[in-house]
């Protein structure tokens, strides 16, 4: 049988026909795909506060001890002993405080590659152990997709602040700010500022509780300070320029910045904000005061020759069960090159602690119900907060005086 030629190039020629339509339909199709869902990996700040916090990078290998900070990328797995914290900082001005014997993984930090593409930036974080502090930034030029897995539920957040803690038999979460979702399904709970949930082993979250009271209004400064602040400076001369307070933002952290940075030095200044609380605080069971400092200067050794002139202080002002007033108080300094003295407080605990210098560091009193004993508060009359020496420059962020 006879070939007809004709017929074979009228077919080669369709052919050709056909591959060249799907060519230019395929190709800008393909090119307008990868424009709009490529991504690339970024970059996540892990900075050390206390202890030695170990990472383990995504390709194996040992544990990397930090020592002072290191660049993590997906994959990477951080681990902190009982003596270790460590906070990090993300790409999109979110940021983690990690407290000590706490695992974590970074298993997804990504944005798009190519500013035509509409999809979010996408954060997804793995905690299989430890305590967290969570603080998700404002969205900047797109939004962001934040999740944090735990061994037993998926946490999908919000602009916020949260709490994560987990054990082997359970998972909680408390909403200190923001919004966050729990669980998937049917089974997933919503939670709202001063809610809280728990999620056990069957993986289903509790519905939502009342979280324990923050009775700090306008602690994370979201709001103008002069909101339920007040502010005062002390000076001991007239000719002395006095410090000055303002709410500044640092690294998707709202934070009162206490400072005074002169070319005189040596002379006696503070700097404070006051928040009046007026609370019976006696029916609950736990009351503690939390607060984020950064120290990045300060002039005068550790808390001067008194221990009472630390460049970021806290004081809880109160009366004791037999109706006296009572107070509080604990310092931050990060050097103490003149090797002054810390002194013990009335209950043996020291006034002040050392801080790393320009970082942020979280820090938790503990339950005073509990550490002042028979000086216990039973009615909190305010919290203040305030630098104190010669020259200093310090910020602090989410105070709060937690009780339950």
């Amino acid at each position: 049988m006879r070939k007809n030629p004709q017929r074979l190039a009228w077919a080669v020629l369709w052919a050709g026909f056909a591959l060249f339509c799907v060519l230019i339909t395929a190709v800008p199709v393909g090119i307008r795909h990868y424009l709009l869902t490529a991504t690339e990996e970024q970059e996540t700040h892990l900075q050390r506060i206390a202890g030695t916090p170990l990472v383990r990078r995504q390709n194996g290998g040992g544990l990397i001890p930090v020592l002072e900070s290191t660049q993590l990328l997906p994959g990477d797995q951080v681990i902190l002993d009982g003596s270790a914290r460590a906070t990090l900082d993300l790409f999109d001005r979110s940021f983690i405080d990690l407290y000590s014997s706490t695992d974590m993984e970074l298993v997804m930090v990504q944005a798009p590659r190519f500013g035509v593409s509409d999809r979010p930036n996408e954060i997804q974080l793995s905690l299989t152990g430890g305590l967290a502090r969570v603080g998700v930034a404002l969205p900047g030029e797109r939004d962001t997709r934040f999740e944090l897995l735990t061994p037993h539920t998926l946490i999908s957040v919000s602009e916020g602040s949260y709490r994560v803690e987990v054990t082997n038999q359970a998972t909680s979460v408390t909403v200190l700010r923001g919004g966050a979702r729990v669980g998937s399904g049917a089974s997933s709970v919503m939670l709202l500022q001063g809610m809280r949930t728990r999620v056990d082993l069957s993986g289903v979250p509790t519905q939502p509780l009342s979280a324990a009271q923050n009775l700090i209004e306008n602690g994370d400064f979201q709001e103008p300070l002069s909101t339920n602040w007040v502010t005062r400076t002390v000076v001991l001369s007239s000719g002395v320029e006095p410090p000055q307070c303002e709410v500044v933002e640092d690294g998707g952290r709202q934070a009162v910045r206490l400072f005074r940075r002169q070319a005189d030095d040596g002379n006696h200044t503070e700097v404070s904000i006051h928040q009046s609380l007026e609370q019976d605080v006696r029916d609950f069971d736990r009351l503690e005061v939390a607060l984020a400092v950064q120290i990045d200067f300060q002039s005068l050794s550790g808390g001067g020759m008194a221990s009472s002139e630390f460049p970021v202080q806290v004081r809880l002002t109160y009366k004791d069960q037999w109706g006296n007033d009572q107070f509080w108080t604990h310092g931050f300094y990060y050097q103490n090159s003149a090797g002054y003295a810390i002194w013990p407080d009335a209950w043996g605990q020291p006034m002040g602690e050392q801080i790393p210098r320009a970082v942020w560091y979280p820090y938790e009193s503990g339950n005073l119900l509990e550490l002042l004993g028979n000086s216990r508060p039973m009615y909190v009359t305010g919290l203040t907060v305030y630098a104190s020496g010669w020259n200093y420059d310090a910020r602090v962020s989410e105070v709060q005086l937690i009780v339950e």
